[in-house]
């Protein structure tokens, strides 16, 4: 696999105590296969995350098993280091494009993403000529 410019996003951003904040990974096109993140305080010490895969979509969310109808965003707890690497692993959290980070400690945290995605193949997107 190639790293393009295109096919993996660098983000980082500054949650104060009680923070939360969306951000975007990457575009639709493309799989997602590596989703990284580091969350640390101003001193380098673990921090406590939650990310929400997709919070501004309006997809699908299975209701939950203890008969509430109403459907609940998965949310996955980070304390400082998440790894989650596999187009099918991360389909199975929803397709991650953007991630809802929440801060869930009393100091300001720092969280650290990186997502790479799998660009197809130009040859893959074109489209077939006819031969006569």
């Amino acid at each position: 696999m190639d790293l393009d410019p295109e096919s993996y996003t660098v983000a980082s951003v500054t949650l104060d105590a009680g923070g939360a904040r969306t951000v975007g990974l990457s575009p639709e096109s493309g799989d997602p296969i590596l989703l990284a993140v580091r969350a640390t305080t101003e001193s380098g010490k673990a921090a406590d995350v939650s990310l929400e895969p997709n919070p501004d979509s309006s997809g699908d969310t299975p209701p939950p098993d203890d008969g509430d109808v109403s459907p609940r965003p998965l949310q996955l707890k980070v304390r400082t280091v998440l790894l989650i690497s596999g187009a099918e692993v991360l389909q199975s959290i929803g397709t991650p494009r953007s991630l809802g980070v929440t801060n869930h400690g009393s100091e300001p945290v720092t969280v650290d993403i990186l997502a790479c995605i799998d660009l197809p193949d130009e040859a893959d997107t074109e489209q077939p000529t006819e031969r006569r």
